[in-house]
């Protein structure tokens, strides 16, 4: 029975809704009907208004023609026409002595005035359209009937001499319609002449000249304008009859339509809903306060949380840990302007980065009423983007380290060398020689110094060979233990059995000093323990998506571990810097964790920290491993010699003056002939003219004009079996390895010492 009755109050409101339809669909087909009647109205109107126009733009072009017609006769003086039928004199020029003239064949011509030679060119106009168009000059002084004006002209003269340009006005005449226009006139000389008594002066309004144009000729105009009009207007008005009749059946579509779509409706929210909880990202509805009122089903997973206790909670409080709105929120932001925002923000309390989007939501009325807030997690791409940007950093400072490295080593050249030279003249005071060495001993520290900056940026020549690292860190850590206090206890955790790598002994000594003696210094005031970790481990690829570098595979792992004070999160970015450090001055160069980051790099390795303020520090070293049947015994080094001599001809050449003059203060010394230049140009010219007068040549690699590659080609184009070796501060082209393919003997490193010089040059003229 209830069923019964809402069917039929859904049948009432059906009967009702379609009567207000009816009503409606009434009235706007009534209220098209009056505006089409209005706009035809108006359009009536305005087609009249320009039928006028068009008549006025006529009368206008005649009124000039005679304005320019008149100035024209009363330019040549006026003229003379002979007295005959229609033609007599004018009694009211009868003052004028020159008004009649006689032909020399007794002719009599009498003056006349442009007004009735106007006039009578307007009689003889024909007809435009079967309409004729009569003008006449009409003044405020007339001299006859003619030019008398009539009472509509007057009133008209009138409102030009007000200051009207023109005036025109539809009137009736004898039935019919006409346009009168005038068009205003002054006085010239010969009006002045003609009306004398009247006070007129040239240039006073005098008064105008009048058109009346018949309307008649317009008439079709306006009937082709009529008919479109009104064709157009019931057009219109089936038209939008049709329309309303159409939108009525919509009308009645739609609301039979409605209950369906409310129910569509239903189910693009559940829809809505599922794909809101599917998104892996966080989402959350706020109210304008920031509380959260929903969260989807990321939200409970990151936080760890079940929705009930995340809503209701505010959106810093979940977030950051805090009792305000983090530093950048984008949804304060979005509530202050009400436009979308994006932050990238770091929750330092959850130690997460969240790229961050707010947008306001808004009611009808534009009023912030919520928010939805959207976070993602880039915690793992913002730090491999840090770490690409520090392995870019270090990269910038390696090569501005090698081209400092170049001209220090040049300056260091002399410095050293020279100082050398000193110590071995006899006859010394005692004083002088021990200030001597003391300029020697720190030349040689400066030159150990640009050798770590050199091996800080993987520039300089190591002696890569395959190696068993644990007896190398066992050595180390012996020395270590004997100089650091009791206080700090060792612990000791080295696998039995090592793989190879390949790896510099001394630089591997090196790297284990190095981080241990920082372990030290940051345990030293309260002690502690110190962890030394070498065991053999395998990354997977999840494993070295943050390691810069590294491929899946075999590692050898290095770690070193102290329980000191750590380092502050902003500075650990900065540790492998060179000459970066925090430690108090006097104690430190800041260049030893940055030594051991450009060893580790250059052996293919990966190098990272790990520190919280407190709670200590891990550096972990990871290092590609080898297998041991693909490589050969390790090379065994060679025993010292005497240092040499020698009494055959060399040809040095650099553009340093100090270096040359160095060079051939040693050679000398050592029995050797020298011929020096700091032009390569010119080295050259005098060795083309004799390359048999040299044994051997000694150049710098980096020289204006000519680089030391470029003359080791001209020299070996002249002579092929010319021993030449290479001295060079740095350079990015040439080493011991790369030397012989450019037909380079040898390659020594500045700054040059006398031993190493000797033996280099004794070598390659014995080879």
């Amino acid at each position: 029975m209830r069923d019964a009755m809402n069917q039929t109050d859904l049948k009432k409101q059906a009967e009702q809704a379609g009567s207000r339809l009816h009503l409606i669909a009434l009235a706007q087909l009534l209220g098209l009907s009056l505006l089409l009647v209005l706009t035809f109205v108006v359009d009536q109107r305005h087609g009249l208004e320009h039928v006028k126009r068009l008549a006025e733009g006529a009368a206008r072009a005649h009124a000039q023609k005679d304005a320019i017609y008149r100035d024209l006769f009363i330019a040549s003086g006026g003229a003379y026409m002979a007295v005959g039928k229609g033609i007599a004199p004018n009694t009211k020029l009868a003052h004028r002595p020159d008004r009649d003239i006689t032909s020399a064949d007794g002719r009599l011509f009498t003056l006349m005035i442009p007004k009735n030679l106007l006039a009578m060119a307007s009689k003889r106009l024909p007809a435009d359209n079967g309409v004729k168009v009569v003008s006449a000059i009409k003044t405020i002084f007339p001299l006859g009937p003619e030019d008398t004006p009539d009472a509509w002209e007057q009133q008209a003269l009138a409102g030009l001499q007000q200051g009207r340009t023109e005036v025109s006005a539809l009137v009736d005449a004898d039935g019919s319609q006409v346009l009168r226009f005038i068009y205003p006139i002054k006085a010239t000389r010969g009006c002045v002449k003609n009306r004398p008594g009247h006070g007129l002066e040239v240039g006073d309004f005098l008064g105008g000249i009048s058109v009346t144009v018949p309307m008649a000729s317009y008439e079709p105009f306006q009937q082709v304008h009529t008919r479109n009009a009104l064709f157009l207007h019931v057009s219109l008005w089936l038209l939008g009859g049709i329309g309303i009749l159409w939108s009525f059946q919509k009308i009645k579509k739609r609301d039979a339509a409605i209950f369906a779509a409310h129910k569509a409706q239903k189910n693009v929210l559940e829809e809505l809903a599922t794909t809101f909880d599917a998104i892996d990202d966080i989402i959350t509805i706020q109210d304008k306060d920031m509380r959260i009122t929903r969260v989807n089903r990321a939200a409970c997973a990151t936080f760890n949380a079940p929705a009930a206790e995340l809503v209701g909670r505010y959106c810093y409080e979940m977030f950051c840990g805090t009792d305000k709105p983090c530093e950048g929120c984008p949804e304060v932001a979005a509530l202050q302007d009400g436009i979308l925002h994006h932050q990238d923000v770091e929750h330092r309390n959850s130690d997460k980065i969240f790229a961050e989007s707010a947008a306001p939501i808004c009611n009808d009325s534009g009023e912030i009423i919520g928010l939805v807030h959207y976070a993602k997690d880039i915690t793992e791409s913002r730090r491999q983007e840090r770490q690409l940007r520090q392995a870019q950093k270090m990269e910038a400072i390696g090569t501005l380290a090698g081209g400092i490295a170049h001209d220090f080593n040049n300056i260091l050249t002399a410095i050293i060398g020279f100082s050398e030279l000193a110590l071995l003249s006899p006859g010394l005071a005692v004083e002088t020689r021990e200030d001597i060495d003391q300029v020697h001993h720190a030349g040689l520290r400066a030159k150990e110094l640009v050798k770590q900056i050199l091996t800080f940026s993987r520039q300089a020549e190591q002696d890569f060979q395959p190696l068993h690292v644990r007896p190398v860190i066992k050595e180390a850590l012996k020395l270590l233990r004997a100089s650091i206090p009791t206080t700090i206890s060792f612990e000791i955790d080295i696998a039995d059995k090592s793989p190879l790598v390949i790896a510099d002994p001394s630089q591997v000594h090196q790297v284990v000093m190095n981080l241990c003696t920082n372990a030290y210094h940051a345990m030293r005031d309260s002690g502690g323990t110190l962890l030394v970790s070498l065991q053999p481990v395998e990354l997977a690829g999840l494993d070295v998506v943050n390691m810069a570098g590294l491929k899946p595979g075999p590692y050898l792992r290095l770690k070193v571990s102290d329980t000191g004070m750590g380092i502050k999160r902003e500075d650990q970015e900065r540790i492998f810097e060179p000459y970066f450090t925090t430690k108090k001055k006097g104690e430190g160069t800041g260049l030893g964790l940055s030594l051991v980051h450009g060893i580790v790099r250059a052996m293919g390795g990966y190098i990272s920290v790990y520190s919280e303020e407190g709670k200590g520090t891990t550096f972990q070293v990871y290092l590609p491993v080898i297998s041991e049947d693909k490589v050969a015994l390790p090379r065994v080094a060679a025993a010292k010699v005497q240092m040499p001599t020698g009494k055959e001809r060399i040809l040095i050449v650099d553009d340093e003056e100090s270096i040359v003059a160095l060079e051939v203060r040693m050679l000398e010394s050592l029995g050797y002939t020298v011929t020096a230049f700091t032009d390569p140009t010119l080295a050259h010219k005098t060795f083309e003219a004799g390359p048999d007068n040299f044994d051997l040549v000694i150049t710098d690699m980096n020289m204006p004009h000519l680089s030391g590659l470029e003359l080791v080609e001209l020299l070996l184009g002249v002579r092929a079996d010319l021993p030449i070796i290479m001295s060079t501060g740095f350079s990015h082209r040439i080493n011991s390895k790369t030397a012989q393919k450019y037909g380079v003997k040898k390659v020594i490193l500045k700054p040059l010492l006398l031993h190493e010089l000797a033996q280099v040059v004794r070598s390659a003229l014995d080879e």
